[in-house]
Order: structure tokens, then sequence, then C-alpha cells
């Protein structure tokens, strides 16, 4: 098949888009960060150590005795920053509400560590005063403290998000520019990726046929078909999306024609919610996924076949399967199944890539009992 047991890029493939995603991943963002922290403990530092200073008859040797353990304090919370920072991080995937729960669980947790650094630091290692307090009295006495300490984790839990989302405004820039690039390419190509030149060759010789035959209604639907089909192909802008109705519509026309020259081996079905038909897909993405289903099912199949197209939404993903139960009894001149991701899907898969990142998936392979399954994922969008 076009894609049998292919899961993985084409070799030439995968170097270009594991680089790409290699430059958006390499992070100055790292150094940005690191001197953020350090300015927020510096900060944090100079307004402790000031408010001894102001207003208080406190001699020289104590300020620097205190200013010496609070250095330590900060010390040890800019360590505890840079893993909230990773936690933050790491969790990108998680819905708001989510990241917002565990970025305030954070910041509390911030605060009681402050609080017990501080403790530590004052009353513990070399006590700048006796504490006589009980635990529980101690907890007590934390409370005003722990209210103040809070909120550089807070500033800190902000911080992190507002860098998040720049970072992930330039990914998008990035996809942006790169899906703008693939679909020029796409398009300008689309003859020799998408529209295989033996579907036209095979498409004419049907039509020609049917002339000879002076079965001008076949012939007159297979010709209007085939026009809708190539003004539904040519006539979008690159990297537009279209409502996955549109899209259907489009591969009607094109299964339309194949119906003309297969007649009653080839049987279509479509599950499509009402619901779904306003999600936007990239145009023309099925295409490839139901030639595929034509080429190295129906074509090698002397029993009827059906090519079924399903879609869903799964959390907040769209899916839309293209699969057939061909059994195929016989293989016609240059149609064996190659064994590695033919270009079609090769193509499908790159596209989803630059537009969706690791949320665009293409998955594709043999069906127990006969037959092919494609499954395109992408983020639900809706016009």
């Amino acid at each position: 098949m076009d894609s049998a047991l292919g899961q993985s890029p084409s070799p030439g493939e995968a170097p270009r888009d594991d680089a790409a995603r290699a430059v958006v991943q390499k992070r100055p963002l790292f150094d940005r960060y690191l001197i953020a922290n350090i300015a927020l403990w510096v900060l944090t530092w100079l307004l402790t150590t000031v408010r001894v200073v102001v207003g208080m008859d406190t001699p020289l040797k104590a300020i620097v005795n205190m200013g010496i353990r609070r250095a330590v304090a900060s010390v040890a919370s800019v360590l505890f920053c840079i893993l909230i920072q990773m936690a933050l991080r790491r969790t990108r995937g998680w819905s708001p509400p989510r990241r917002l729960a565990l970025a305030a669980a954070l910041a509390i947790a911030g605060g009681v560590y402050w609080s017990v650094v501080n403790f530590v630091a004052f009353y513990a290692v070399a006590p700048i005063k006796p504490w006589n307090e009980t635990f529980g009295g101690t907890v007590l006495a934390s409370i005003p403290g722990f209210s103040v300490l809070i909120w550089p984790f807070i500033a800190w839990c902000g911080f992190v998000f507002a860098m998040d989302y720049d970072e992930q405004r330039r990914e998008q820039s990035l996809r942006l520019v790169r899906a703008q690039a693939l679909a020029a390419e796409s398009q300008n190509q689309m003859l020799r990726y998408q529209i295989n030149p033996h579907f036209l060759f095979n498409t004419l010789n049907a039509l020609s046929s049917l002339i000879l035959q002076k079965d001008f209604e076949r012939a007159e639907r297979m010709v209007l078909s085939l026009s809708t089909f190539l003004r539904a192909s040519l006539e979008k802008a690159p990297g537009d999306k279209i409502t996955l109705a549109d899209e259907l519509e489009a591969q009607r026309q094109y299964l339309a024609i194949e119906q003309e020259r297969f007649g009653d081996r080839l049987k279509l079905s479509e599950t499509v919610p009402a619901a779904l038909r306003n999600a936007l897909v990239p145009g023309l993405i099925l295409q490839p996924l139901i030639e595929n289903a034509v080429k190295y099912g129906v074509a090698r199949s002397t029993s009827p076949v059906n090519v079924e197209i399903l879609a869903e939404a799964r959390s907040e993903l769209l899916v839309v399967t293209v699969r057939d139960d061909a059994v195929p009894d016989f293989a016609p001149s240059g149609v064996a199944a190659p064994q590695t991701l033919g270009v079609g899907l090769t193509n499908v898969r790159r596209r989803l890539a630059v537009l969706y990142g690791e949320r665009g998936v293409l998955t594709c392979g043999p069906r127990l009992g006969g037959g092919y399954a494609a499954t395109i994922e992408l983020p639900l969008e809706r016009r």
C-alpha cells in the first residue's frame, strides 16, 4: 500500500523536521529565565533588608548578619523557582484551569519552603536569638510572614506563564512560516503528489471508451466530476483551511470519477456527525488517504470494496479515518503495494506536523481480516 507499515517518516524527511523542531526548542530562554529568577530574588533580598534598616535603630553588624542569612534563603529560593519553572513547562499540554491550580499549589509550597528556610537560617543554625515557642506557636507566628513570602512565588509563576505564552507564539509563527512554504510547495506539485497521473490517464481513457460506446450521459457525469474536483483542488490559496463538509464534497467528486471506472466494485459510506461538518481541516488532506484505498484496495480486487470515511471528536481533537475492506486477489501492472510510506501519505504527515506540531498525527496500517485504515488527528477548530 501507499503507506503500508509506514509509521515513521521517510528517511529524507525526518532530519528536516527534527532540525526545524530543534530550532524551536533550542532556547536562549533558559538564560532569560535564570536572569529573571536571580533578579527577582535580588530585589526581594533588597526589600527585606531595607525594611530592617529604614526606621529601625539596628546595629550595622546585625544588619550584615541578617543580610547574609537572607541571602542564603534567597539562593535556596532561586533553586526552588527553577523547580517551579520545570514543573510548569512540563505541563504545557494541560488545560488552563489545571495549570493555574498547579501554579497555586506551587506558590503555596514555595511560601512554606521559604518560611522553613528562613526559620532554619535565623533560629536553627547559629540562632540570632533563642526561640522558645512550641510547634503550634511557631506555625501561628509564621502565618503573617507567610502571607508576604508567598508573593515572590506568585510573581514567578506569572512570569513563567508569560514567557511560556511568548514561546508558544514564536513556535506558532515558525510553524506558520513553514506551513506557508510547504503549502506553496504542495500546491505547485499537486498534480504529481495528490492527483496521481495514472488517475488522470485512466480517467481520460475511460472517457474515450464511454464516448466510443456513445454513453454520453456517463461521460458527461465524469467530465463534470473531474471539473469540479480540479476546481476544488486549485482554487484555494495555499495554506487555506476548509470545512470538513467542503473537503468531503471534493472527495465525493474524486470518488464519482473512480466509480465510473470501477462501477459496483467501489462502494462509499460516510459516518460524519452533523456537529462536525463545520470543523476546519487543511484542504485536500483526505485525498491521498482515499486515493490510497482506491489504488491499492479497489483496483486490486474483483469483489466489491467498501471505502468508509468516519469522523469523530475525541476530547479537543478531530479524528478522521479512511478505511477499506479490500482483500486483493490480483495486482495490476504498476500497482504493487510499496513497503514504505508513499509520497502522498508522507505529504499528509508533513502537513499535519507543520500546521499542528505534535497534535497533528497520521497513523495507518493493515486491518485485521483485510483492508487498510489511515487516521488523521488534529485539533478541533470550527468555522
